[in-house]
């Protein structure tokens, strides 16, 4: 299974047009809507998308800006590392990461099938409720449903997105695994400015059988 099934995912199903509000429930329901939402969104300006880079990718950002806990995701990306940075070191971490996913695969949401369509199978309470993990399944025209969960934490009485599991992988550990070494090598603000500056390419296999 390639992770960036996971990233496309996150794009259609997160896209919220406002932060989902706690308590529990809101999320499944939120993700069910949204996810028709966005899906017809793509389908009606593909043309226009197509055309115009610029602004599919301003489109991408914003939406999934609404919805994704960048700060708390890149914390738990860098893992150890984040001890050591400031405040600014994780954001600008965090920014970078999501500016490259975004420029490398925007596009992509372009060939998505329009007969996509999301299952909400349910979610479940973590941590007294603290945490929520959505089951989701991606239904697709031709190869087997793809098994996405999402992790969202309550953050001022708002539902936050901070981590997806696709088929069994998390996208924050198989991240955290990719960065560890090149901060080891080259420091955390190093690896951000080739991450900002496309000199890293964010790796996105999960290396097993699927596809």
């Amino acid at each position: 299974m390639r992770l960036i099934t996971a990233l496309l995912a996150t794009l259609l199903v997160l896209c919220a047009p406002q932060a989902l509000s706690a308590p529990e429930g809101s999320a499944s329901s939120l993700i069910q809507v949204t996810s028709d939402r966005i899906l017809a969104e793509i389908k009606a300006r593909r043309d226009e998308f197509k055309a115009n880079d610029t602004e599919l990718q301003r489109f991408v950002r914003d939406e999934m800006n609404k919805v994704l806990d960048q700060g708390y995701t890149a914390r738990l990306v860098l893992g150890l590392h984040s001890r050591k940075a400031s405040p600014e070191q994780i954001d600008a971490f965090g920014k970078a990461l999501s500016d490259n996913l975004n420029r490398r695969y925007a596009k992509a949401l372009l060939e998505i099938d329009g007969n996509t369509k999301v299952e909400v199978l349910g979610e479940t309470a973590l941590r007294g409720g603290k945490i929520i993990r959505a089951k989701t399944n991606v239904i697709r025209s031709s190869g087997a449903p793809v098994k996405v969960d999402y992790l969202f934490r309550d953050v001022n009485n708002e539902w936050r997105a901070f981590d997806l599991i696709v088929e069994g992988i998390s996208y924050v550990q198989t991240f955290r695994s990719q960065f560890d070494p090149l901060i080891r090598d080259k420091g955390l603000d190093q690896v951000t400015q080739d991450l900002q500056e496309g000199r890293i390419e964010v790796d996105t296999e999960t290396h097993d059988s699927g596809n």
